[in-house]
């Protein structure tokens, strides 16, 4: 990036990146069709952005589609381990990660990321993406009156600070111990 896009000064060896810039797939969100729901036993996992308001995907309450219709969303977006899935719509700017090799789809209210790993770890781009940083550029851009959305244009104008891999490592390391002190605080509190 010019230096005159630069919010602000970064460590020597720290990069300003556009988000697109540290995917594999361009930043693309689920289908705009209205699904054809099915039950548990019959269908396949279909989420919203519903289902990523608290920085996990809680599987808990997911709805399921048709094995077909599956089956045709599939071919044009398979969301896999390591994604980083962003709601887009509604509770806006919160993004999850996909830990495993579940299949599912997504609805347009998310957004999938795919970190190129080769060059940012999918924890610490998601430690960003979920900070108030990221919140602010994507508040910035929000439409609609009632439910917020929150466009792939826009989404793609997002701007990352990029450490060296050593340092991606350190800081999700840094965050994995500071949020189980706190999970340990939370639970003496109960």
């Amino acid at each position: 990036m010019e230096e005159e896009d630069c919010p602000f000064a970064l460590p020597k060896s720290w990069l300003w990146m556009k988000l697109p810039d540290l995917c594999t797939i361009p930043i693309t969100d689920g289908t705009h069709k209205t699904p054809t729901y099915s039950d548990k036993e019959n269908g396949v996992p279909f989420l919203s952005s519903k289902d990523v308001t608290s920085g996990k995907i809680d599987w808990t309450k997911i709805k399921y589609i048709t094995k077909d219709l599956h089956t045709e969303l599939y071919k044009r977006l398979s969301p896999q381990k390591n994604d980083i899935l962003l709601a887009k719509n509604g509770t806006t700017g919160v993004a999850a990660l996909v830990e495993d090799d579940t299949i599912f789809d997504i609805y347009v209210t998310l957004a999938v990321l795919r970190p190129n790993c080769n060059f940012v770890n999918p924890r610490y781009l998601l430690s960003i993406i979920n900070s108030q940083f990221c919140k602010n550029q994507f508040n910035d851009h929000l439409t609609g009156i009632g439910v917020p959305n929150l466009h792939l244009v826009d989404i793609n104008k997002t701007i990352i600070p990029l450490p060296p891999a050593s340092e991606q490592k350190r800081i999700v390391e840094e965050l994995d111990a500071l949020f189980k002190q706190l999970d340990k605080i939370v639970l003496n509190l109960v």
